[in-house]
């Protein structure tokens, strides 16, 4: 997602809509992990976390490339964003139940990701 915005940011469209695609196909393979995790009947956790995410690249998927709906200017995108939001701490949580390191570096592609998020709102 951070490279998602910085091409927001820069005012790339195709390279956007290609990363977006990247993003949702990623969104869907940690539904699977979900779904892995679920069958061979790990830790709740480790379904849990990662249901949020799931969820969010559906959602995308039916309002950006299936309805082509222009809902960031309505009231749909608060929900939009929270489910996002929601979804990006469950990665976190899910990489820290793994190995600090990870945790940690995933905490910190999210903090680049709000500054991004936040620059390509007012660019």
């Amino acid at each position: 997602m951070t490279i998602l915005f910085a091409a927001r940011i820069f005012g790339l469209p195709q390279a956007e809509y290609v990363l977006g695609i990247a993003v949702m196909v990623m969104g869907f393979a940690l539904g699977y992990v979900a779904f892995f995790n679920k069958k061979n009947k790990r830790e709740k956790w480790e379904v849990y976390l990662l249901i949020p995410i799931f969820l969010f690249s559906i959602v995308d998927l039916i309002l950006d490339y299936v309805l082509s709906f222009d809902f960031r200017s309505t009231a749909i995108v608060g929900p939009y964003v929270l489910l996002y939001y929601v979804g990006l701490w469950g990665l976190i949580g899910y990489s820290f139940r793994f190995d600090k390191k990870w945790g940690f570096l995933t905490l910190a592609t999210y903090f680049m990701n709000m500054v991004l998020s936040v620059l390509a709102h007012y660019v």
